[in-house]
């Protein structure tokens, strides 16, 4: 469905991507881990054009080419089938939740309004916000905002959703009702890619881990495999890390 091979990234001298392989599939739920600054945000950034890669093959479904002549016509094609939440919810302040999720269909898509806000409800009902449809995000909590940052990302219908560590900037308590969404989600059979901390959605929801480090990935597998069992020592210094700072 979704694929790179040797992905490369550089900011100036500093090389953050260096040849990543990478494929999901419909359905899966790949949670991507590592360290800060080993560039899962950067990859992720890159699969969905937020980034201009340096290198690299781009597959996604039926189009094969060279990320770099890639065009910005099918560049917008493809960020139609995408959805993608942000560590900072990235909401417009003066917007109510639901003229946030309304926007780009009736922008973008050209969708009459009517249409757009019946859509909205329905996706606003689903992350658990309907009730605070008309309110403006500095009216609502960080774990409120993400998901209506999470019904935004849905209102295209999108073939993939990425999430760039999307409760990292939430406090604890509110954490769970992210995730509980996103588990929701992934149950439905939606494809995801989580760039995340949160070991627990990993283990129990991802059908594949991936450790990025150094701009590489260095393991990936079943969750089982690679948070329990891991091959790597690099994988297995950091998962020793994780639990260290979870005690």
């Amino acid at each position: 469905m979704l694929g790179v091979r040797d992905l490369h990234k550089s900011f100036g001298d500093n090389q953050v991507l260096k040849g990543i392989d990478f494929e999901i599939n419909k359905g899966e739920v790949v949670a991507v881990i590592g360290a800060s600054g080993s560039g899962k945000t950067t990859f992720l950034r890159c699969i969905s054009f937020l980034e201009k890669a340096d290198k690299g093959e781009y597959i996604f479904d039926d189009l094969d080419k060279d990320i770099t002549k890639i065009s910005r016509k099918e560049i917008k094609a493809l960020r139609m089938k995408m959805g993608f939440v942000f560590q900072n919810f990235n909401l417009f302040r003066n917007m109510t939740a639901i003229k946030n999720v309304t926007e780009g269909l009736t922008v973008v898509r050209k969708m009459p309004k009517e249409e757009a806000e019946k859509k909205a409800l329905v996706l606003l009902e689903k992350v658990g916000m309907l009730e605070h449809a008309y309110k403006y995000p500095d009216e609502l909590s960080g774990g409120q905002q993400q998901r209506v940052a999470i019904a935004r990302a849905l209102a295209n219908d999108p073939e993939i959703v990425m999430f760039d560590e999307p409760t990292s900037a939430l406090d604890p308590e509110l954490i769970g009702e992210v995730l509980n969404v996103m588990t929701k989600l992934a149950k439905e059979g939606t494809t995801m890619i989580v760039v995340t901390h949160e070991m627990s959605f990993a283990a129990d929801v991802a059908s594949k881990v991936i450790f990025m480090e150094g701009g590489k990935i260095v393991e990936q597998g079943p969750p089982e495999q690679v948070l329990k069992n891991p091959t790597e020592e690099s994988t297995k210094r950091f998962l020793r890390r994780i639990l260290e700072h979870d005690d």
